[in-house]
């Protein structure tokens, strides 16, 4: 990570990648695996929490909305446990599934960013935010993209993009300013 001041809105999109998790014709067993693995997440135990995501899915069991839940919830505790290539391959399952889901991409994105490979990361941002223009977290992790090659201008107008959505957020303001004062 590149320091703290820009945890919180990564979490914030770390955060929000939790769906509930609904009733459908899957046993009950499925489903409570899945909403085992959310509250282990949630719990901080990422192996448990994978654990319980991957019997749900190995179940067999489980409708596409509960497949993609559990999908991506076990991508974000792979995520959190340091292990970019499994959650990135959980991602792009689940995308297959949802393949005009925003908060999908977002995640997908910040795997990339994170194993280095910006134009995969861009590619998929970009996706995200033509999905949904209204997520600040996504503006955010553009803002981080653009910064890595240099585009310092972009940068700041996606970090001033995520300040507008949100402007509760610190963070978002204090790297557009940063981004200001360099130019």
């Amino acid at each position: 990570m590149q320091g703290s001041s820009w945890a919180g809105a990564l979490a914030a999109l770390t955060i929000s990648v939790f769906l509930v998790v609904g009733t459908s014709g899957a046993s009950a067993n499925a489903i409570d695996d899945n909403t085992d693995c959310y509250e282990q997440f949630r719990g901080g135990d990422m192996k448990l929490a994978i654990y319980y995501c991957s019997r749900a899915i190995q179940s067999g069991e489980l409708e596409t909305g509960d497949m993609v839940v559990a999908l991506l919830n076990r991508g974000v505790a792979y995520k959190n446990s340091g292990n970019m290539e499994m959650a990135i391959i959980d991602y792009t399952s689940a995308l297959e599934m949802a393949p005009d889901d925003a908060l999908l991409y977002s995640n997908r994105a910040n795997a990339y960013r994170e194993l280095g490979k910006t134009a995969e990361a861009l590619r998929d941002i970009n996706r995200a935010i033509e999905l949904n223009s209204d997520n600040p977290a996504a503006f955010y992790v553009r803002g981080l993209l653009f910064e890595t090659v240099s585009d310092y201008e972009s940068a700041r107008r996606d970090f001033l993009r995520a300040q507008e959505l949100d402007p509760s957020n610190v963070d978002f303001r204090e790297r557009a300013e940063a981004l200001g004062a360099r130019q």
